[in-house]
Order: structure tokens, then sequence, then C-alpha cells
């Protein structure tokens, strides 16, 4: 009987053993970088743009808001129509501390009325007596206020008028605190593509309902309600930001911007108990094709900057 099992056996002093099955590799070693064995992040180099540019005026404005308070500015924002077109509503304004002797005529002022010194008007002074007191008054209000300011009541004066910042201001926190919560829901969504549309959207829903709650784009208020020649009418102003068109039922229309005042008429054999107005945007061929551009936002940031790629996993 043979047996066929494999021994080892140590070669005889001084012979050679060949082994053809063996085949001898040199190694090179090869230099592995870091970013070869870590997953970059393709950031396009608009949103890196954006965002440089995003964060400076957000710096800018912090320091420029803190500097100005601490010379004793204040800013306001203006809430009811009785500016006009000087301020509409949703104006910033921003005054800084003076007195009665460095006023005139036709300066925009805010103040305590004496009657409620926990609110803050921002009117016209339109007289200033002998002894200092002033006469103040809305631009589009028929009557003048029904006090006189002191220079105790005094706020400041009105230095710097920014139509419509102050609905962007009022926006801001609904937005941020949307953006947040969107951020947070999709923080455990691991694919890059989806994370990035969730957010997307979600940032644009909390824009929309910040419009939805503060009413900015369009908004109409009826000051005076009057009877001319059988004819009931009012007399309108827009408290919106965007052009607007105030139609009376089986009336007349009247074309308005922010804080402009118009007057429309009913004919009398078409009023009964009560007339109805209705308003809609009013704008030209260029507003619209603005208007459309905004509301696209997402979709051209989707189109131009795009989106991250599917994350693979790496071997």
């Amino acid at each position: 009987m043979t047996d066929t099992r494999d021994t080892d056996t140590d070669p005889a002093p001084g012979s050679t053993v060949t082994r053809p099955d063996i085949t001898s590799v040199p190694l090179t070693p090869h230099p592995i970088s870091l970013e070869q064995i870590t997953p970059r992040s393709h950031r396009p180099i608009v949103v890196t743009v954006l965002s440089g540019l995003v964060a400076v005026a957000a710096t800018t404005l912090i320091a420029a808001a803190a500097l100005f308070h601490f010379h004793g500015g204040a800013w306001f924002i203006v809430k009811t129509p009785s500016m006009g077109t000087a301020a509409p509503v949703g104006t910033l304004v921003l005054t800084v501390p003076t007195t009665v002797s460095d006023l005139h005529v036709g300066d925009v002022v805010a103040f305590h009325p004496p009657t409620n010194l926990a609110e803050t008007y921002t009117h016209r002074i339109i007289a200033i007596s002998a002894d200092g007191l002033l006469t103040t008054r809305g631009d589009i209000n028929g009557a003048t206020d029904p006090w006189q300011v002191t220079g105790q009541d005094l706020v400041g004066k009105a230095v710097t008028i920014l139509p419509g910042l102050g609905w962007l201001i009022r926006g801001v926190p609904i937005v941020l605190l949307g953006i947040v919560v969107v951020f947070l829901a999709t923080s455990r969504v691991k694919d890059a593509t989806k994370r990035s549309a969730y957010r997307l959207s979600g940032m644009s829903l909390a824009v929309s309902a910040a419009a939805f709650v503060l009413k900015p784009f369009t908004g109409v208020v009826v000051e005076q309600v009057t009877t001319k020649g059988g004819h009931p009418g009012a007399t309108v102003v827009s408290t919106g930001l965007l052009p607007i068109r105030v139609q009376a039922l089986h009336g007349t229309h009247a074309d308005l911007v922010a804080g402009q005042v118009g007057h429309v008429t009913v004919p009398a054999s078409a009023h009964q108990a009560f007339y109805s107005l209705s308003t809609g945007l009013h704008l030209g061929l260029w507003g619209w094709v603005a208007l459309i551009g905004v509301c696209c936002a997402p979709l051209l940031w989707t189109m131009i900057v795009g989106l991250p790629p599917k994350e693979t996993a790496t071997p």
C-alpha cells in the first residue's frame, strides 16, 4: 500500500528546490490621500458665493443697526395708511433724537400722543406755535390730530423712510422659524438629493406661510363713505406692496399703488342697501414677468444650481 500524503522533508544539503507554481510579485507602495477615502460634498460655486454674500450682508446690517441704536436712533414700522404714499403701510421709519428748536413745518416726526403714551405715531408737522407746541396730521387724514405735541412727547425726527422694508422685518421671524422646523424634520434623511429637495420645498412653504399671515402684497382700506348727487361712493387707500385695481360692483374703479388714495362710485340705479368692492392685481407686462419669476424661484434654483447628486457608498 502506497501512502499518498505529502510529507515535508528537508532538502539535502547543497540541493535546490524549485516550485513552479509560486511566482514572486514585487510590491510597490502607493500613497493614498485622505481625500480618496473621505467622501467630499461637491458644493456648487453659486451656492458658496451666495452664502458668502448673505453672511456679509447680514453682518453689515447687524453692525449698522447696533451702531444706529447706540447713537440714540430708533425704528418703527408703519401699520396704518395715514401717511399715504410718503410712508405706506409696511414702511420702516428710522428716527434720531431731536428737539423742537431743530424742527420745521413739513418734517415727519415720531411721537407719543398725549392721550395714549403707550402708542407711537408718525405724522407730519403742519404748524409750530410760539411756545414750541407742534400740530401734526397724517398726509391723507382729513383733520389735524386732536392734540398738540410737546418736546417731552417727541421720540425723534424721521431721517430715513424705507417703504416695504417693514414687511420684510415682520416676515423674517416667521420664515426663520419655518426653516428651523424644516431642517430639523429633514435632518434624518440620508439621501442628499431628497434632503435638499425637501428643504427647498419646506423653505418655500415657510415663505408662503409668512405671506399668508401678514398679507403684504395686496390690501385696501375704506377711509370714508360718501354720497354725491345720489351716488354712493368710497374713498379707498391701498395698503399692500403691489399695484391693485379696486372695482365697485356696477360702478367705477381706481388703480392704486402703495399708499395711494382713490375714489370709486356706484350708480344710483345699481346700489341697494349695500355695495361691494373687489380688488385684484394690476400689473404691466414686466410686472407679471417679475412676479412669475419670483414665484418660480425654487424651480429656477434647481435648474441653474441643481441638487446634490445621490451619494454612493465607497468600497
